[in-house]
């Protein structure tokens, strides 16, 4: 028994948690809004089958989708791990804390052996939206998994609270913070490193609102990120809407092998290449809040949608990895989606677009006056 203590203590200093439990049904739960299925048209049950068996039916939303419950929970006497986000409750890893049981299977943040120190104590209230190895540096992690929890606590939330958060943060997710955060004096941030775990004696728990290989949120939630956004970055309306290709040439996968033979065909109809990776997020907000047509091969720069007042989205896939994210962040946002499926990937996930197909289907993406 006491070989197994030791055992223990010596795993949780090197940042190895066996053991797992669930708040599911803790005492200190408070639900903010019930779980509802989201129902699809034929053409969308369609795009959903041929996602789930591109990822062998590990995720499948075509029989449907349901919007998870979105509750809070007030804990106490919990360990909060700075190289995850997650939580540690009697020494077992809360499995809600890093999202569900498969994204902690997946996470590097288990599997990999890290000094965490000594556990320092922590009096105050605290909460913490982070979910690292994930949101470190992407924009959809953050706005689909992470901020969408803080929106949870905005309004029912009075007391003074510290909202945890990692000493590196990129710019823009230090930005988004402060906007939704502007007229909340009684929240506060505190950084902590990778290699720290504090002890915290009351800690405010905000469920994580999306699921797996999907933006979608409630309209509620989604409306609030956008419009401090908005209202932050002060974003112009432009007369005309613009219409735009994100290239993915500069990024290490997932590129189109031949986009220059179909950004030619774009031209003569006023579409802009852009690069995401070029701009500031500021710059990134603005264009994209602009943007009535959007063409992308799938990747992190579709987030920006998310920043659209109305647009139209087709998104480009490769016949292997056909991923639902952005048509269900479509979804909720009501914008209308369309997709292409190419050639099966190579290594890096490259892959090809028929051209011919993909001229005939501008003409039904674009307005007819586009082509008088």
């Amino acid at each position: 028994m006491i070989f197994k203590k030791w055992i223990g203590w010596f795993l949780a200093l090197t940042n190895y948690f066996y053991k797992t439990t669930s708040i599911f049904h803790y005492v200190g739960k408070k639900d903010v809004q019930p779980a509802y299925l989201v129902t699809f048209n034929k053409y969308e049950t369609v795009f959903l089958k041929q996602c789930a068996q591109s990822f062998n039916y590990l995720v499948d939303y075509s029989l449907g989708f349901r919007q998870k419950d979105i509750y809070t929970n007030q804990l106490q006497q919990v360990i909060f791990l700075g190289n995850s986000g997650a939580l540690l409750l009697k020494n077992s890893l809360i499995t809600e804390s890093v999202f569900d049981p498969l994204r902690l299977v997946k996470s590097p943040a288990f599997k990999t052996f890290a000094w965490m120190g000594w556990t320092k104590k922590k009096k105050g209230l605290f909460t913490s939206i982070m979910h690292l190895p994930w949101a470190e540096q992407s924009n959809y992690h953050w706005f689909l998994d992470c901020l969408p929890r803080l929106c949870l606590l905005l309004d029912t939330v009075q007391e003074p609270i510290q909202v945890i958060v990692p000493c590196n943060m990129p710019d823009f997710q230090h930005e988004s913070l402060k906007f939704l955060l502007k007229d909340k004096k009684n929240f506060s941030f505190v950084p902590i490193s990778k290699h720290e775990k504090w002890q915290l004696t009351n800690y405010v728990f905000p469920s994580f609102v999306s699921n797996h290989n999907s933006g979608y949120l409630p309209t509620d939630i989604l409306q609030k990120i956008r419009e401090n956004m908005w209202r932050g970055y002060e974003v112009e309306t432009s007369l005309k809407p613009k219409k735009i290709f994100v290239s993915r040439q500069k990024a290490a996968k997932r590129r189109v092998l031949n986009e220059a033979s179909l950004v030619q065909r774009l031209k003569p109809y006023g579409f802009e290449v852009i690069f995401a990776e070029d701009l500031t997020y500021k710059q990134q907000v603005q264009l994209f809040y602009n943007a009535g047509y959007i063409i992308a091969p799938h990747g992190a720069g579709l987030t920006n949608i998310l920043f659209s007042k109305f647009c139209k989205v087709w998104e480009l896939h490769p016949a292997d990895i056909i991923k639902s994210h952005y048509f269900m962040l479509c979804k909720a946002l009501e914008f209308e989606y369309i997709y292409s499926i190419g050639s099966k990937s190579n290594a890096n996930l490259d892959f090809q677009i028929d051209e011919e197909e993909f001229a005939l289907s501008l003409h039904g993406f674009l307005p007819p006056s586009s082509f008088i």
